[in-house]
């Protein structure tokens, strides 16, 4: 009989011999019974409740055409089937219909051929539904007990965070603590996804360079280093991923929060606290709009772009991106152009704007570094540091409204009574906290600015492309090009805090929101049908959040 051999455990750790205890008992039976194996089965980790057709390895089995390959399914016993008495009797129809056997290892006499035979193993299947959901019931009441002591019920570490044993009327229990490895790159992340302009993207490239683990990698290995057993401690070396990042810094946790289902825990109209946050409520946010903004837009030019993608733009105000060509000269050697071209220049509908023409790169380059050092080339560089200012507002808000919501809900329990007690000592805390927090000082956050002796010009000169395409990026600095490359017109676009903006590039902060500014000068492009073309040289002035100077080679006519 070919059979396919199949084993199964709930929880599936080192210490736990489970399934190689499966894996002997079934071997020996199919050399015992001269059976053929067709096929081995392992589904560790899965629960008895998940429909078979629905589990990894054995979910394939029972399809075509791996369904036509073996005749019997063998298990050591009943329940490494199925614990629930619904998916049992589902089965047992599938496998008559198709015309299978099962095999159980501790009992013979299993057989489902006849009335008696599914009669017996249906009272096994709803025993073993009995006791598993027993199981559940009790695993959900010491949660819910867990959430109400401030313990952790278990389960994978908030990233930034770890369990810590500790004694808790008598006995050892656990909670949440800050990680000392993890705890700190939460604070690094959100300095410099909302600080410096960084992508999660970005982060987690560099991340996965230095060797740091995620969420669920970190935890084994800590589970390792202490030697713990029943649990995972295999560092499967998983890569941290856009996805992955995302995943950790939208959660709640990450400000203390005990969360149920991916939501925080409220209680008396607030989110119950299990530990001490890494973020408090207004970083969260802030990182939170950051994040969905940049997502939310189309982004910056990729790491794989020219250095002027996101800079250069047509006089129609759509960007320019870069080509090249190659031509074969007469001596036989061949020379590469490169240039930049409007995006409408492939359009076949007939919407191609009428200022297309080929701009050399180096054209651009030479206006680009013309006109800006005119402008702030003299400048000596500026180093800015954000200096946190303290608030709390935000928390006075929260704590009003849930006395607000504590005050409604005193009116509807029974004065005297232990839900009249429980809300009076809620009050009362959440009263000696509002006291607090209205006696500290408003705070305001500042910069403080500090000189490079550096001038804009100098490190300019020292930069190459790149770097000085990432800097006008930053500073929301674009250029915008029409007529033709023998008679160019061109038009600087400087924002109204370019000294802040610059400032703010060479110190590692924010980045500019590049399609903000990018919608700005088009609105002023086509509202202005022309770009102003001033006959004298630039203006000096480095405010306005205009175009600001043209650089004229030939007509000024446009």
């Amino acid at each position: 009989m070919r059979v396919l051999a199949v084993k199964r455990i709930s929880r599936d750790t080192e210490s736990s011999s489970a399934l190689e205890r499966q894996g002997l008992e079934l071997s020996e039976a199919i050399v015992k019974g001269s059976h053929t194996v067709a096929g081995w089965v392992e589904d560790a980790t899965v629960s008895g409740a998940v429909n078979l057709d629905q589990r990894p390895s054995l979910g394939k089995w029972l399809r075509a055409p791996l369904v036509h390959e073996w005749d019997a399914l063998m298990v050591t016993t009943q329940d490494r089937i199925s614990r629930d008495d619904m998916h049992w009797w589902s089965f047992i129809q599938w496998v008559l219909t198709n015309e299978k056997s099962i095999l159980i290892l501790d009992d013979p006499a299993f057989d489902i051929t006849t009335p008696n035979g599914r009669m017996v193993a249906g009272v096994k299947a709803t025993q073993a539904a009995n006791y598993r959901n027993a199981v559940k019931e009790k695993k959900l009441k010491q949660t819910k007990h867990y959430r109400d002591e401030n313990l952790w019920p278990g389960g994978t570490w908030p990233f930034g965070h770890r369990a810590v044993a500790f004694m808790h009327n008598g006995a050892s229990r656990w909670r949440l603590e800050i990680d000392p490895v993890t705890g700190p790159l939460v604070q690094e992340a959100y300095d410099r996804v909302v600080n410096k302009g960084d992508s999660l993207g970005a982060i987690a490239k560099d991340w996965n360079e230095r060797g740091i683990l995620t969420a669920l990698d970190h935890m084994r290995r800590v589970n390792a280093q202490e030697g713990r057993i029943g649990v995972k401690t295999e560092v499967k070396g998983t890569k941290w991923t856009t996805s992955t990042m995302t995943a950790v810094f939208t959660k709640k946790s990450l400000m203390g929060y005990a969360m149920h289902k991916g939501e925080p825990i409220i209680r008396h109209g607030l989110p119950v606290t299990w530990t001490d946050p890494l973020l408090t409520e207004d970083e969260w946010e802030k990182m939170q709009e950051v994040m969905t903004k940049r997502a939310r837009g189309k982004g910056g030019p990729k790491r794989t772009a020219t250095h002027l993608a996101g800079v250069v733009f047509c006089q129609c105000t759509e960007p320019l991106y870069s080509n090249t060509s190659r031509r074969k000269l007469i001596d036989g050697t061949v020379r590469e152009y490169s240039y930049y071209l409007c995006r409408s220049w492939g359009r076949k509908d007939g919407t191609r704007c009428d200022w297309v023409t080929s701009w050399p790169k180096a054209t651009l380059e030479d206006t680009i570094t013309s006109l800006l050092l005119s402008y702030v080339g003299d400048l000596e560089i500026m180093t800015r540091t954000y200096v946190p200012g303290v608030d709390k507002s935000g928390e006075i808000g929260r704590i009003t409204k849930a006395l607000d919501n504590l005050t409604g809900h005193l009116t509807s329990v029974k004065p005297g009574s232990a839900g009249a007690q429980s809300v009076i000592r809620s009050m009362e805390e959440h009263e000696s906290a509002l006291k607090t927090l209205k006696a500290m000082p408003v705070i305001p956050s500042r910069w403080i600015e500090e000189g490079t002796g550096v001038t804009y010009r100098q490190q300019w000169e020292r930069d190459d492309w790149t770097a000085r395409g990432e800097l006008l990026r930053k500073t929301g600095i674009f250029l915008y090009m029409g007529g033709t490359p023998k008679t160019p017109y061109s038009h600087l676009f400087l924002p109204d805090n370019l000294a802040e903006r610059l400032s703010d590039a060479h110190s590692g902060r924010v980045a500019a929101d590049l399609e903000e500014w990018q919608e700005t000068v088009r609105k002023i492009a086509k509202e202005g049908t022309d770009f102003p073309i001033p006959q004298a040289g630039p203006d000096q002035t480095i405010e306005g959040g205009r175009i600001q100077a043209t650089l004229q080679k030939g007509p000024s006519t446009i």
